[in-house]
């Protein structure tokens, strides 16, 4: 478990931090504002496989739920295990949170819905007060 563990992680380490780079040089214009959406990507993924190999964290299903635990930790405090495990749980959900912001953001792009028209006038302010509206509501806050 270990071994795998380490090898994905090196893996997704230098494979995203190269795609990081290149979106970082590269000066493509028909790339444009996708870079940042594909280097969050890259950025979530270099944390989730990091916060992976250093919580080595496990699932157990019970009729009631889920109880998560880290290997690393299990010595630990629970409100120490408790967080770790939340950070862990945050990292590997946001993905999917990120996944659902690509398509939409392709679907603005592409379509170009009339009733989406105000996106376009200041995406930054507009695309990061979704991301952070869209968070808080995943996360439960």
């Amino acid at each position: 478990y270990q071994i795998y563990s380490y090898s994905t992680t090196v893996t997704s380490c230098v494979f995203n931090g190269l795609l990081i780079y290149a979106l970082l040089v590269t000066k493509a214009q028909h790339v444009g504002p996708y870079r940042w959406l594909l280097m969050s990507f890259a950025i979530i993924d270099i944390c989730i496989s990091l916060v992976h190999t250093i919580l080595m964290p496990a699932m157990h299903m019970t009729e009631f739920g889920v109880i998560c635990w880290s290997y690393r930790f299990i010595d630990q405090s629970t409100d120490f295990g408790f967080l770790c495990m939340m950070v862990w749980i945050f990292l590997f959900y946001q993905t999917f949170a990120l996944l659902a912001f690509h398509y939409v953001y392709r679907f603005v792009h592409f379509c170009d819905p009339q009733w989406l028209a105000f996106m376009k006038q200041n995406p930054w302010r507009n695309w990061i007060s979704i991301a952070v509206v869209a968070d808080i509501v995943y996360i439960g806050l």
